[in-house]
């Protein structure tokens, strides 16, 4: 594969002062390249650092880097989104809370979807504040399992992979967190294959940068704006 000129996979990282956690997921990823004779890219979304981060992607070479002034989880992705030139995409945090050695696990489930996202209701290292994992996380599963049929667990989780083609059909247009809910729900409307498979979830390395209300606010925001659309 690798003397394919075609970029394969495409794996975003969005960084706001991720200089302890981007290099050990930088690293990882083009080891899971090279092991796995994967044509792919990495790409760092830089969404206003005031740290490292920046100068430790750059230490890496191939790594893309792309730098977005408008704050927001959605702003970041949807800036890579446009870059990315990979059949695939894979999106996940660069603070090291997941293990990039499951990128293969993710391309063999996309063989039969057309969105794989990470389940971390049953790993035994769930680093998750608890009002997340006891409240917000699943609260808004079942929100969107009664609303829009969606069979999913975890539906805010950050560790996924989706076909390029599937991503383009999705027109995705927010600007934060709520972003996670967007793509599934959009995912559902255009009737994509999503499934689920289990990951480990990994203490964060560095500053959470969640804010659990206000991010709680958009999320249900875009929910009753997707809901009006039905």
């Amino acid at each position: 594969m690798k003397n394919m000129k075609r970029v394969e996979i495409s794996v975003l990282l969005p960084c706001l002062n991720e200089e302890m956690g981007v290099g050990i997921c930088i690293a990882k990823i083009q080891e899971v390249f090279e092991r796995e004779n994967l044509s792919g890219e990495i790409i760092v979304i830089d969404n206003g650092s005031i740290d490292r981060t920046v100068e430790v992607a750059k230490s890496f070479s191939g790594v893309k880097i792309i730098n977005v002034s408008k704050k927001g989880y959605g702003n970041a992705y949807l800036a890579g989104f446009k870059q990315a030139s990979g059949d695939i995409i894979v999106m996940g945090d660069a603070d090291n809370t997941y293990d990039f050695y499951d990128i293969p696990r993710f391309l063999k489930e996309l063989q039969t979807a057309d969105f794989v996202i990470g389940n971390r209701k049953y790993t035994q290292n769930d680093s998750s504040p608890v009002l997340h994992r006891y409240v917000g996380r699943p609260v808004f599963s079942i929100l969107l399992r009664w609303l829009f049929h969606l069979n999913i667990s975890d539906s805010h989780c950050g560790y996924g992979a989706i076909k390029k083609s599937a991503l383009d059909k999705l027109n995705l247009k927010s600007e934060g967190m709520e972003l996670a809910s967007e793509i599934l729900i959009r995912a559902k409307k255009n009737k994509l294959v999503i499934k689920e498979i289990p990951i480990k979830y990994n203490p964060r390395i560095g500053q959470s940068k969640l804010r659990t209300f206000s991010d709680g606010a958009r999320h249900l925001k875009l929910i009753g704006k997707e809901l009006v659309k039905q």
